[in-house]
């Protein structure tokens, strides 16, 4: 990196703060992330507010686009959205002051919450079974897809090969996955032991991979393919279209329920984001990037 972005608000100057909480941030951020100690010089000026924003990938484009709408509203405060940090390490990088609010795609934990984290849900999104929008296949069967995870089914209707892009072990939408139903649950184990398989660990390499692998599908969410505009396109399950609307009617069985955590220390610009977020633009906002809104 040759060169840091500068916002129009934002000078640059060596700011021994903004060194430090780069510093902790990489102890969380995923693998190949070290970059981001290169923006150390970057600092935004100190009649200025700026909210820090980190975690999972899944809605690091909508806190972007959340963003730019909020500074609009609020001269002179600048929202900085980090690389994702994952769930866990956002709500650490939140508790050490690093970032002013964390987005999470689970509950916090009972240890979080006594350290004095507080989460407000602000949207639901499906998560989605995507390939490459010129792949012409639109829908899957839950049968389909157990024989794409356990290896029975290795090539498109029109004999490409499919390249299936599978999360770590552990992870909450692979959890998920498996409790669609029990011939999944068995494949997933499946894929799991195979051999030759893109593990992908964060939720914007997944998307990449997506992108440029022909044949390839794999578990994203609605909300990063439309917030990132992503060349990519979520296949119907068992006929069901995974929109917002399906999740409100309980029609379509993959949800990411998606939370704005912030700490006693987070301050009044962070409090009046997630306020935006809960308002009429923030509200539409979510509704076009493929969020379901209480």
């Amino acid at each position: 990196m040759k060169g840091c972005h500068k916002p129009e608000t934002a000078t640059c100057s060596a700011a021994p703060s903004m060194v430090k909480y780069l510093h902790m941030i990489s102890r969380w951020a995923a693998p190949g992330l070290a970059w981001l100690l290169a923006l150390a010089t970057c600092v935004v000026p100190a009649r200025a507010e700026e909210i820090r924003i980190g975690g999972t990938g899944a809605a690091l484009g909508t806190m972007r686009l959340l963003g730019a709408a909020y500074a609009k509203q609020h001269a002179g405060d600048v929202v900085t959205v980090l690389p994702s940090l994952g769930s866990g390490g956002g709500i650490k990088a939140l508790a050490a002051g690093a970032v002013q609010i964390a987005v999470s795609g689970r509950p916090l934990t009972a240890a979080e919450a006594a350290a004095g984290a507080s989460a407000v849900e602000y949207g639901r999104t499906p998560v989605v079974f995507a390939t490459h929008s010129r792949n012409p296949v639109s829908s899957l069967s839950l049968k389909e897809l157990a024989e794409i995870y356990s290896g029975e089914r290795l090539a498109w209707p029109d004999g490409s090969r499919i390249r299936l892009v599978l999360r770590p072990m552990g992870d909450a939408d692979s959890e998920a996955i498996k409790n669609l139903s029990p011939a999944l649950r068995r494949a997933k184990e499946l894929a799991e032991q195979r051999q030759g398989l893109l593990v992908t660990v964060t939720d914007q390499e997944t998307a990449e991979q997506l992108e440029k692998v022909a044949g390839a599908v794999g578990p994203t969410t609605l909300a990063l393919l439309l917030s990132e505009r992503r060349a990519l396109k979520p296949l119907a399950l068992d006929g069901v279209r995974p929109d917002a609307q399906a999740i409100a009617d309980e029609r379509y069985p993959l949800q990411r329920v998606l939370y704005l955590v912030t700490a006693p220390r987070s301050g009044p610009a962070a409090q009046g984001f997630v306020d935006f977020a809960r308002s009429p633009a923030g509200r539409a906002i979510l509704q076009r990037t493929g969020h379901w809104v209480k």
